[in-house]
């Protein structure tokens, strides 16, 4: 079994996380596979992994049976955005504040990775999100995958956006808001759960519209079927709006044109251990974080 390693660098504690992980894969019969820009790092050294096991990417993406992420909940959906089109499921190792994701703490590592390795884990399918801005000369823009959410705000902090929503073609209301969240069920627990949004299990293949500071009486979210497209314009007094995907990559779009969002036909999938139960978990960190903020 081939198992790569997509650390998050910045860590404080990486490098001996890595070492620890490696040794403990290496003593359950798997091979570590590195990508080649871990170089940079020495990683490969630190780590005694030979030449031929650290390629480039996307070429090592061919070549895993799985793909160990390295961090908090960014990590993973960085690592997630890059490699759901080669198959390969991921698994978190958790050294963030939260780690919804992620389902690998340090205190469990043997035992988590002795399970992987008896193939005693199932495998989570999550949709994710795909989205494309439609020009008036019918040209299309595609954007970058949503695992998370996309944000349609004003780019000026503190504005009022008018946001047209459509679903199936059909117009539905026009929200005076802050702007609108779309979600899946990952990022259910991100910037929906912030603003009134609903929690959704990982198992649910729906698509969540939350309005965000809603001016009027339409704060209510919207839970949509897997199928459902949805198309999000402005009025001719909104001169541009700004997406946001994941917190990460920007965009603007005119009133001229049209953001349109889907589901992916491709699923984003990841490891999950029997034992664990999403919303006793999900609840069980929230009041951790709480109780450390108090």
């Amino acid at each position: 079994m081939r198992v790569g390693f997509f650390p998050n660098m910045g860590k404080e504690n990486i490098r001996d996380v890595m070492k620890r992980t490696a040794q403990i894969c290496r003593n359950n019969g798997m091979d570590v596979v590195l990508p080649a820009d871990l170089r940079h790092y020495d990683v490969p050294k630190l780590l005694d992994v030979p030449d031929e096991l650290v390629m480039p990417r996307p070429e090592v993406f061919k070549h895993l049976d799985m793909a160990f992420s390295f961090g908090g909940d960014g990590t993973i959906i960085h690592l997630a955005r890059q490699i759901h089109t080669y198959d390969v499921p991921v698994c978190g190792i958790n050294l963030g504040e939260l780690g919804f994701l992620n389902q690998i703490e340090l205190d469990n590592l043997d035992d988590r990775i002795e399970r992987i390795a008896k193939g005693d884990i199932r495998i989570e399918n999550r949709v994710h999100l795909a989205a494309e801005i439609h020009s008036a000369d019918g040209s299309v823009k595609k954007l970058t995958p949503i695992i998370n959410e996309v944000v349609v705000t004003r780019s000026e902090p503190g504005k009022m956006a008018r946001v047209n929503l459509a679903i199936n073609g059909g117009h539905t209301q026009m929200y005076p808001a802050d702007g609108i969240i779309v979600a899946c069920s990952t990022g259910s627990t991100g910037y929906n759960l912030s603003a009134g949004g609903p929690i959704m299990a990982p198992d649910n293949h729906s698509i969540i519209v939350t309005p965000i500071a809603p001016h009027l009486l339409q704060g209510v979210s919207l839970v949509l079927k897997e199928s459902a497209k949805i198309d999000l314009t402005m009025p001719k007094r909104q001169a541009s709006l700004h997406i946001c995907i994941d917190g990460t990559f920007d965009y603007d779009f005119t009133n001229e044109e049209s953001l349109h969002i889907e589901a992916s036909p491709m699923y984003c999938r990841y490891v999950r251990f029997h034992d664990q139960k999403f919303f006793a978990t999900l609840f069980r960190k929230l009041s951790a974080r709480r109780n450390e903020l108090l």
